[in-house]
């Protein structure tokens, strides 16, 4: 860095040591936001959903295009548990050795999907409203999966110790949801001050105990399913 400080014009230098500012200025203003999420027993609560929706700045606007891909492996739904933000087109890759006819009922997302893994992958699905899709394989009928739709970018996934952490949230008043695959009602809800000089902590503990997900299956080829 010094190196290159000689050898580029003074007025240059400056500008790039007000733009470092600058970067670090916006960055320090960026809010974290910190869930501890947890079941009826106090225990870890894996494979669970926490978004925040800013209720005094204004959501940043939707990037178009964006994509996720739910794919059927080793018979099941990979991931389990899916969060997109409204307007995001999912793919279904096939990667096994059998068809696999995917459906949804869910009011936020009803269609119906044959996916053949010896075939082209179908178009991708558009998901533009807010709430649960349960999927499920009419050929497999222990294959289950979850997608979960936002109005916010401001989402993730809990990982295996029940913690998740949203980071670069504008400072202010949110309200943060946390939901869950077999919940029943809406989902749990509190009003959180974000502060841009430290972690925002949320604790959410849901009124039942999770059904694990689906474990994976190593089927041979010789095994018979679908309409074939």
């Amino acid at each position: 860095m010094q190196i290159l400080a000689k050898l580029l014009p003074r007025k240059f230098c400056l500008s790039l040591s007000v733009l470092g500012l600058l970067s670090y200025s916006l960055t320090a203003q960026a809010g974290l936001l910190v869930g501890h999420l947890t079941d009826k027993n106090g225990q870890a609560m894996s494979n669970a959903v926490l978004f925040a929706t800013p209720l005094d700045t204004p959501s940043p606007a939707k990037k178009p295009g964006e994509t996720s891909v739910v794919a059927q492996e080793n018979y099941a739904f990979s991931p389990f548990l899916t969060v997109i933000r409204s307007g995001t087109q999912v793919r279904f890759p096939n990667k096994d050795n059998h068809e696999h006819h995917l459906k949804s009922f869910s009011p936020a997302k009803t269609f119906e999907l044959r996916v053949n893994s010896k075939k082209e992958e179908p178009a991708p699905i558009l998901f533009d409203k807010a709430g649960e899709v349960a999927l499920v394989c009419h050929f497999h009928d222990w294959m289950r999966g979850f997608i979960y739709v936002v109005d916010t970018p401001y989402f993730s996934r809990t990982d295996a110790s029940g913690s998740v952490a949203l980071n670069n949230l504008p400072a202010g008043k949110y309200e943060v949801k946390a939901w869950a695959p077999n919940m029943f009602g809406e989902p749990l809800a509190q009003t959180v001050q974000v502060a841009n000089d430290g972690p925002t902590n949320v604790k959410f503990q849901f009124s039942f105990v999770p059904k694990a997900p689906p474990a994976p299956r190593n089927l041979s080829k010789s095994a018979t399913f679908g309409y074939d």
